[in-house]
């Protein structure tokens, strides 16, 4: 329950123990279901710089969502909320900082040298603190995420080999595992794909330092940004391997997956805008200025998709062009003995 301390303000509630129980639960599954895929990835991991970076993206990930979890089941005093607090598009760091009492409330009336002081104020680092970390890197590590795969089409080199239907199996566990918990454990403060939102949001972030309109638009820039970045790479190496051979040639069996690979970022990509509302702007009163920045936005997308719709088809469908299995004397001698049997007659 939710206990009113000051008029507008609520104090978090406390996890009950049947809660805590559940959550630990399902992030031994999810533990269980990571170990899982991890084993597979590692078993099976060409031993090359690309491949090994992937893996060990993949494994941040999922220390750093039990990191997370373990800071949600161990909390002593969550905060305290304001009712009106806007922190819905973006919650999932809001709502763990809220949960490890890592935002107050009460700073937002505190003197800002006094809030700047007790910042600067050196302390011993609590699971708190690396739960917090973790929450504010799991963007660089989805930029890292998207770095290596549009790497990965355009030298030609998988980021891993064909999954089993075993290793899939666990890897879909693991993530419903922690998912699950991470919702349980945020005590109806945490959504499921909120911390999916964040990753892809925070990408802006960490590419645009400055921006005149804010926080909102540059999430959403770094978003759209990444749809249009591996759709292109996606489209040059389909049409790479099928017909201009200008890229270093992949087979078909890597090349399906790193296109496969590369189209999860890009639907986790789509679900963020689509369950993330557009930023206004500061002259949204603009009415024309206003659509022209959303055509042009749509356009750019649209054409991105269609374009990486027509690589990955390319790159994916039977029967492609390999220029490995063409041999110009082969088809010089066919020409020469064809002409030969027609002077002979």
């Amino acid at each position: 329950m939710l206990a009113t301390t000051e008029p507008g303000m609520m104090r978090g509630a406390r996890l009950s123990t049947a809660r805590r129980r559940l959550g630990i639960a399902c992030m031994v599954v999810g533990i269980v279901g990571w170990l899982g895929w991890v084993v597979w990835r590692v078993w099976t991991l060409a031993i090359a710089p690309l491949p090994i970076l992937v893996l060990l993206a993949e494994v941040a990930g999922a220390l750093m969502g039990c990191v997370v979890l373990y800071g949600l089941a161990n909390v002593d005093k969550p905060r305290s909320t304001f009712e009106d607090d806007p922190r819905d598009p973006w919650r999932y760091a809001f709502a763990v900082a809220d949960r490890l009492q890592r935002t107050r409330a009460e700073d937002l009336h505190r003197d800002v040298r006094t809030a700047a002081r007790a910042a600067r104020t050196p302390s011993r680092k609590t699971r708190a603190d690396l739960a917090m970390g973790c929450v504010l890197g799991d963007g660089a590590r989805r930029l890292l995420m998207v770095t290596l795969l549009v790497f990965s089409l355009l030298l030609g080199v998988s980021p891993m080999g064909m999954p089993t239907a075993p290793a899939l199996v666990s890897l879909a566990v693991g993530v419903a595992g922690l998912s699950a918990a991470t919702v349980v454990l945020g005590q109806g403060r945490i959504a499921v794909g909120d911390r999916l939102r964040w990753t892809y949001g925070s990408i802006g972030e960490l590419l645009i330092r400055n921006d005149v309109d804010g926080v909102a638009p540059r999430r959403w820039v770094g978003t759209v940004g990444t749809i249009v970045v591996i759709n292109l790479a996606v489209a040059m190496r389909g049409m790479s391997d099928r017909w201009t051979h200008g890229l270093p040639t992949m087979s078909n069996e890597m090349r399906i997956v790193a296109m496969v690979y590369a189209m999860t970022l890009v639907a986790g990509s789509l679900y963020t805008l689509l369950t993330t509302a557009a930023p206004q702007l500061d002259n949204a009163h603009l009415v024309s200025r206003r659509l022209e920045e959303r055509t042009a936005r749509q356009s750019v997308l649209g054409g991105a998709l269609c374009v990486g719709l027509i690589g990955l088809l390319a790159g994916v469908l039977p029967g492609c062009v390999d220029p490995g299995e063409d041999h110009a004397g082969r088809i010089e001698h066919v020409t020469q003995h064809e002409v030969g049997s027609a002077i002979d007659d």
